[in-house]
Parts: C-alpha cells; sequence; structure tokens
C-alpha cells in the first residue's frame, strides 16, 4: 500500500482522461464481478476478488465502483491491462504493460477491501495494419455518409468526442466498422482516426467533431483517418411547396417550424425534405409516421430526417422543415412509393423577426431547442444499435452483468427523463488538459 500511495503523489492529474458520467446502466450490486466482466466497448477482465497487484501503475481516478474502474481501463492512455479497486476510497489504480498474476499480492493485510481483474491480452494483439482503402478515395458507410481516406494519418487537432449515450471510446476490427458508427452519432460526427495496431489501447475508433486540425504521419504507430465529406442538402425556402404528395398521402409542409412534444421512432438519411416524405409515406413497420421532421444543417447527427408518431405543437422557430400528414392512411402500406410531387405554391412561414440568423441558419447549439423532441428516440435508436454492435463484438461470452445503453439524462446516472422534456445533451468533450488524439506522440 505504501507504493500504491507513493504512486498517487507522483501522478499528476492533468496526465488522466476525464471523469465521465455514464450513460450505460451497470450492475454494480457487487464490489467484484466473478469470475469475469466485459466492458462495454467488449474487453474482457478477469477479475480476481480480496486481492491487491503489487505493480506500478500508469495512473489512477476515482471511479464508483470497480466495473466503471474496468471500463476506464479499456480505453484508458497510456495503455491498460490491468486494474486494481480500492473499494474504501473507491480509487482505480490503473496497470500497464508487463503486469500479470505472478504480481499478485500473497500478504492478508494488503488484501483488504481491494479488488483486482486483468485484462484479455490476446485482444490487446495488433490487427491488420495495412490501409484497408486506396488513400485519397472517397469511401461511403453503409448509410451514405461519404468519408475522405488518409491512409497512414493521424489528425492531430482534430476534437476526439463521446456521442450521446456513449462512454467508452469503442473499439472495432475493422476501419468501416468505425465508420459506421460515425455515422450513427449524435450530434454530427466528422471524422474517425483508426488505430490498427492498438499501440493507443483497446479503445481505438476515436470519433471527431471537428476538422479545424492538421493530418500528419506518424512514425511509432499505425493509424487510418476518414474526413467526412458532408453531402450539400437543400434548405426550406419560399420556394418549395406548400404541400407533398407521396405515396397517395399528402403532407402540409412549413420552413423553419418547431415542434414541442414531437417523438420521433427513427432517422435516416435524405437530401432534401421531399425525400423525407417519402421515407414516412413508405414506411411500413409497426409505428404510424404522422410527420417529419427535416434538419437543414444535419448538425445533430447525418440521419438527419426524423419520422414522427407524435406531433407535439408548434413552437419557436428553427433551421428545420416540418412536414405533417394531412390526408392518407398514417400506418405503413407498399415498400415503393410514387415519387412526392408538389401540390400549391409556397406560401410557407419565414422566420419571425425576433429569431436570430443563427437561429435559422446555423446548425450549432441552438438547433438542441426544437430537436429536443426528436432526439429522444434518436438516442435511443443509436444507444441500440452502439449496445448490439458491442454485443456482438463480446462473441456472446457469458458474464453476470451485463451493460446496456439507455437514454437517460446525462445528469442522472439511473432511470430515463420523459420524452416531452429531454434538456438539451452537451457534447462530451475530452478534458482540455489532455492531448486532443490520445496515441502517442512520436
Amino acid at each position: 500500500m505504501v507504493g500504491f500511495m507513493a504512486s498517487i503523489a507522483e501522478q499528476p492529474s492533468s496526465s488522466s482522461p476525464q471523469s465521465h458520467t455514464s450513460l450505460n446502466i451497470r450492475d454494480d450490486s457487487t464490489d467484484c464481478p466473478q469470475p469475469s466482466y466485459v466492458t462495454v466497448n467488449g474487453l474482457e477482465f478477469d477479475t480476481s476478488c480480496g486481492v491487491d497487484i503489487l505493480y506500478p501503475e500508469v495512473g489512477n481516478q476515482v471511479q464508483p465502483s470497480m466495473p466503471w474502474c474496468m471500463d476506464l481501463c479499456s480505453w484508458y492512455q497510456p495503455v491498460c491491462y490491468g486494474v486494481t479497486y480500492y473499494t474504501q476510497n473507491q480509487t482505480c489504480s490503473l496497470k500497464g504493460l508487463g503486469v500479470n498474476s505472478t504480481f499478485f499480492s500473497t500478504t492478508d493485510s494488503d488484501n483488504v477491501n481491494v479488488n483486482s481483474a486483468l485484462a484479455n491480452v490476446t485482444q490487446m494483439a495488433p490487427l491488420d495494419t495495412s490501409c484497408p482503402y486506396q488513400n485519397n478515395s472517397i469511401i461511403e458507410s453503409s448509410r451514405g455518409m461519404p468519408f475522405h481516406i488518409l491512409c497512414d494519418q493521424d489528425m492531430g487537432g482534430y476534437g476526439d468526442y463521446f456521442p450521446w449515450g456513449v462512454t467508452n471510446r469503442p473499439h472495432t476490427d475493422t476501419m468501416m466498422e468505425c465508420m459506421e458508427l460515425c455515422a450513427q452519432a449524435h450530434p454530427l460526427c466528422v471524422g474517425v482516426s483508426w488505430n490498427a495496431d492498438l499501440t493507443a489501447g483497446y479503445g481505438n475508433c476515436y470519433l471527431k467533431n471537428s476538422q479545424n486540425g492538421v493530418p500528419f504521419t506518424p512514425s511509432s504507430y499505425v493509424t487510418h483517418s476518414g474526413l467526412v465529406q458532408m453531402p450539400v442538402t437543400n434548405s426550406c425556402s419560399t420556394s418549395d411547396p406548400k404541400q407533398l404528395t407521396s405515396n397517395g398521402k399528402t403532407f402540409n409542409v412549413t420552413c423553419f417550424e418547431a415542434r414541442a412534444g414531437s417523438n420521433n421512432f427513427t432517422s435516416v438519411y435524405s437530401a432534401n425534405i421531399t425525400g423525407c416524405v417519402d421515407e414516412c409515406a413508405a414506411y411500413d413497420g409497426p409505428e404510424s409516421c404522422l410527420a417529419v421532421f427535416y434538419d437543414n444543417t444535419c448538425a445533430d447527427g447525418f440521419d438527419n430526417c426524423y419520422l414522427l408518431n407524435a406531433t407535439g405543437t408548434q413552437t419557436v422557430p428553427r433551421n428545420c422543415t416540418y412536414a405533417e400528414l394531412a390526408s392518407g392512411n398514417p400506418s405503413g402500406s407498399s415498400p415503393s412509393p410514387s415519387p412526392s410531387t408538389s401540390a400549391v405554391p409556397s406560401t410557407s412561414t419565414e422566420p419571425s423577426p425576433g429569431a436570430s440568423s443563427s437561429d435559422s441558419s446555423s446548425g450549432g447549439s441552438s438547433s438542441k431547442a426544437w430537436i429536443a423532441g426528436p432526439v429522444v428516440g434518436v438516442v435511443a435508436a443509436v444507444a441500440i444499435a452502439f449496445a448490439g454492435f458491442l454485443w456482438w463484438r463480446r462473441r456472446q461470452q457469458p458474464y453476470e452483468e451485463e451493460n446496456k445503453f439507455v437514454p437517460v439524462n446525462q445528469g442522472k446516472q439511473m432511470g430515463s427523463p420523459d420524452l416531452h422534456e429531454l434538456p438539451r445533451y452537451p457534447v462530451s468533450e475530452m478534458a482540455a488538459s489532455e492531448p486532443r488524439h490520445e496515441l502517442p506522440t512520436d
């Protein structure tokens, strides 16, 4: 314990990742999960209850439970291969390369209120480090999100972030899987860096929310990057039709109309409001598509067409387009609709004089006010997609504790807010004191 306390004193607090608030439900019913634990991003740990590890640490943080401690280890920098969790003061001691069971303490006095775990080192083996695509090519995700491929380049100065509902850096076996996660992310993800050799740890998929940086070629690790080339979307204007007809259904279209109390059940990408209406008209699932929100800016995610099963009420103008079903059966019908057609020249409402220019033309933080209703369903959809993907990544490894993403308020640890009262979600930025990209520096 003396060595442990000394190492805490020597570890500057600024070198550790920012403590994070989880949106995931963890089973903390036991201080030491037995006999194993799988982190949210899929790293397996063998746990040893009532055992200390007498090995130098690479960092430490206060964490509310041992599962949180192991989750932190899965994406910590420098690379973490094991943990010791001291239950009395909730300190998570992170162990580096070389730690193994030979460093377990055999002294009873060292093993009071302490539990340890070792990561599965076979999962830390380098992946195929060759660039999976041609350099400078444009590769699309399954959702159609285009990425400009930069082989053997890291994205220095670009913003690492955690999307809504994600609290651990993801692990993917392929660059495409990393790009798929970016395409699903809310708010908008604009790039990825994929650390193929796992030099930066098991969490090797770095999602970006900024392109204000300079790519560079590292010499001590292998990373391939992809910058999102956002397609042009059509903003709402007075030249747009007042009504659209698709698949035998008529929708009333209004520019710059936000809604309070609305709720979406899914979202897709669309280049314009016409395509978004077509998606609603063609929907043949269990929900009733009553209206759509079309985010003209894509600020809250690449999937910018939100299908609504509750319309709510009109509220302050924002930079979006709203189309509500006026006639036709709201339930699902033919999966191959006829294209939308306009019916009446537009007399749609322009932004009120009181609305700022940033409200009507920017996709920044102001957009959260109008998107608050639709985002509830989006966060749930993203959470389910991420959870399903990461569950698959675990390869059906049995263990006692399950971790599932749920759309909960970031200010709370458990429970879900009312669907119509979802607060504005902050972007989970990385700590300012850390390097923006946590790979080793040359």
